[in-house]
């Protein structure tokens, strides 16, 4: 019986240690990294905590949950208001993070918003978000569009910063299955990282020439399924 679990418990680590090592997350905190000048991303989940590098390598690959592969999940409260419709629903948004070097050899992080849901009070249920994936650009970059899985164009990594803040687009959006934003983009999106980590915004909804297109969004969606995100 000893053998038997000793065995089983052998292979329950081993199985674990590789699904950790194909995810390309580590066991631990960021600081088990040795520290650099490169960004280490850091989560805790269900008590466990598992960092993606901070001496360079990991770079160029999105990162969901170290567990599952699956997005990061955040929700919380959605304030909508275009030509003159004022709603509050529920904005679940799902995505993954990287790390990565632009042509200079500058860190940058991208982040990525896969999916989303919306859920609340009548019409909340109508509305319909695509045009996924939308990517995080650097808003100093003067020409907003396009929104594209490009490093020269991510967010520049600060590690004295414990906020990244970003345009991000491309987004569509239906109401009752009818059309109201294309190719739209909002400004001044800021990630929070840490316990709690959340995406925040308060921003019109622009086209590609930057020509409001009639929407304002205003939000906090915090990280539900798992306890913290960090970008040391």
């Amino acid at each position: 019986m000893r053998t038997g679990f000793v065995a089983s418990t052998f292979l329950g680590a081993t199985v674990w240690s590789l699904s950790l090592i194909a995810s390309g997350w580590d066991a631990g905190p960021c600081s088990a990294s040795g520290g650099s000048t490169a960004p280490c991303i850091e989560t805790e989940v269900s008590g466990n905590t598992y960092h993606v590098n901070g001496t360079g390598g990991g770079a160029d690959t999105w990162y969901g949950l170290p567990t599952t592969g699956e997005d990061f999940e955040f929700a919380g409260p959605w304030e909508w208001s275009c030509s003159g419709l004022d709603l509050d629903c529920t904005l679940t948004l799902r995505g993954k993070v990287k790390k990565c070097q632009d042509a200079n050899d500058e860190w940058r992080i991208g982040i990525q918003i896969n999916s989303s849901s919306v859920t609340g009070g009548f019409p909340c249920a109508t509305i319909e978000m695509g045009g996924f994936p939308w990517y995080a650009k650097d808003p100093s970059i003067s020409t907003h569009c396009p929104f594209i899985d490009d490093c020269d164009s991510f967010i520049p990594y600060s590690h004295s910063s414990s906020s990244l803040a970003f345009n991000i687009g491309n987004i569509d959006m239906t109401v009752f299955f009818i059309p109201r934003i294309t190719d739209g983009h909002m400004h001044d999106m800021i990630f929070t990282s840490g316990v709690g980590a959340n995406l925040s915004f308060d921003s019109n909804v622009f086209d590609c020439m930057e020509n409001n297109q009639g929407c304002h969004f205003t939000g906090v969606s915090t990280l539900t399924n798992a306890t913290s995100l960090s970008i040391y």
